[in-house]
């Protein structure tokens, strides 16, 4: 099924391997204890600069702390304002497929609005990321939990004291953010659930609802959902536009949620079917209108500067502090999440800097990895989506799932994330809309990409996805 249903799985564990051996062969040999090859700084995800030591011996904890610094697009984010139970449980059966196993830390963060983030860690190999459900409170006063976790006693404890899970959604098909559905839906059976489309289960692909289908298609492919996908299904998200005013033209209302049907969301869902027996991709944007939000999961991120905040205290339930406060652990870590190289260079006072990580830090910007591997391959189907989500929905912040969330941002500044897509961008508007990297920067995407096209692992590239890029003598 991993072969044939889900390319961007299938792509991420080549790049893992690819990657592992490029950086054994520039001295980041991966046949090293964790905490060595982390203090090496070769991971993904969270953590910066400076370590702090925070209460675990409580029975709930909850700081309330103010970062001395802020930036405009995430003066909303307060990586130290936060809510855990320590002495909850952070074990679950069967246990989760990846790290962490025994003590899986759960952060809940109030995100303003009616709005919650509830975060864990995920870890690979040599890689390491925080992880995000996105909680909202509906006007029938149950929870809209988005992209659902690991349910450890302290992740539900957290959940359940903001009130009674109503509905569930998938918003994607990428394995980090499924692979704890079914074991949260099993603990909270009364919930409605709802999925993106393209699914692919223990018993083959959940299919998806497209134009034109009558009622008794629709019925039938979401009947078969749940048998393919091993839980209860009550809905498949339609490819395309969604509202409560489109909604009669796509299917009948009480196959819809509750939650379109009472205009309190609106929905944007990429769905591409990829050549080459690669399967579909796609992921579901969702316009909360009472909180003026466009909640994404990998469409696009804002990577935190170090010199502008600390570091988000659940790392220390993991690593040793003498990891974290090594000054270059964060540009390190980001750089590896986005498949950048760790080139390094010197200012005039000596000190090491990392151009890939300075043109990315403080920005919104659509991931390289996915620039390098989505919209290579499926730019038409994802600039259309862009361009839905911009002409359809008003929204002043998005809450992301990776990464710092809420960020303040408009329709516009969403889109300029994309301009690399745009049919009509200019050398000036590149520059000024894209983050600043090198072209020589993107070699280790173009290094996979050419190993993928080689061995005829996924369907081909079909567009500059470094539009922009400048030589790094210019």
């Amino acid at each position: 099924l991993l072969s044939t249903h889900n390319i961007i799985d299938m792509w991420r564990i080549i790049i893992l391997a690819v990657a592992s051996s490029i950086t054994a062969v520039s001295g980041w040999s991966t046949e090293v204890n964790r905490r060595e090859a982390i203090s090496k700084g070769f991971l993904y995800g969270g953590g910066i600069a400076s370590a702090l030591s925070l209460p675990q011996n409580a029975v709930a904890s909850e700081s309330q702390s103010t970062p001395s610094t802020t930036t405009s697009l995430l003066s909303e984010w307060n990586p130290l304002e936060y809510k855990n139970f320590p002495l909850s449980g952070r074990s679950v059966f069967p246990p989760p497929f990846l790290p962490p196993i025994r003590n899986r830390a759960t952060y809940r963060y109030s995100l303003g609005r009616d709005t919650w983030a509830l975060e864990q860690l995920l870890a690979f190999a040599n890689v390491t990321a925080t992880i995000r459900t996105n909680v909202v409170k509906l006007n029938s006063g149950g929870l809209w939990v988005c992209g659902p976790l690991w349910p450890t006693e302290e992740y539900c404890k957290l959940i359940d004291e903001l009130g009674d899970v109503s509905d569930v959604v998938l918003p994607v098909n990428a394995l980090e953010h499924k692979a704890a559905m079914k074991q949260f839906v099993e603990k909270y059976p009364m919930a409605k659930v709802w999925i993106a489309p393209g699914q692919y289960g223990p018993f083959g692909e959940c299919g998806a609802i497209k134009a034109g289908m009558s009622a008794d298609q629709i019925e039938k492919v979401v009947h078969a959902a749940s048998k393919t996908m091993g839980y209860r299904v009550d809905g498949i998200l339609p490819i395309g536009s969604l509202s409560k005013d489109s909604a009669d033209n796509i299917m009948p209302k009480n196959l819809l949620p509750s939650w379109i049907n009472d205009d309190e969301f609106s929905v944007e869902t990429l769905y591409v079917e990829l050549p080459e027996n690669a399967g579909p991709v796609s992921e579901s944007a969702f316009h909360h209108k009472a909180s003026n939000t466009l909640f994404v999961t990998d469409a696009v991120v804002c990577v935190p500067s170090s010199a502008d905040f600390p570091i988000q205290p659940i790392f220390e339930t993991y690593f040793d502090a003498t990891v974290l406060v090594d000054p270059t652990f964060w540009p390190r870590t980001v750089l590896q999440a986005v498949f950048l190289p760790l080139r390094a260079e010197s200012d005039s006072s000596g000190s090491q800097y990392y151009p890939g990580y300075e043109a990315l830090a403080n920005r919104l910007v659509r991931a390289p990895i996915l620039r390098a591997f989505a919209d290579a391959r499926s730019p038409n189907e994802v600039s259309s989506w862009v361009h839905n989500i911009v002409e359809n929905d008003k929204f002043d912040r998005i809450i992301t799932a990776h990464f710092a969330s809420p960020i303040t941002a408009s329709p516009s500044l969403f889109a300029n994330a994309f301009e690399h897509l745009s049919q009509n961008a200019t050398s000036e508007s590149l520059s000024s809309a894209l983050p600043p990297i090198t072209c020589q920067d993107w070699s280790t995407l173009d290094s996979l990409n050419s190993f993928i096209g080689d061995n005829k692992l996924g369907a081909p590239v079909v567009y500059n996805y470094k539009a922009g890029c400048k030589d790094i003598n210019e």
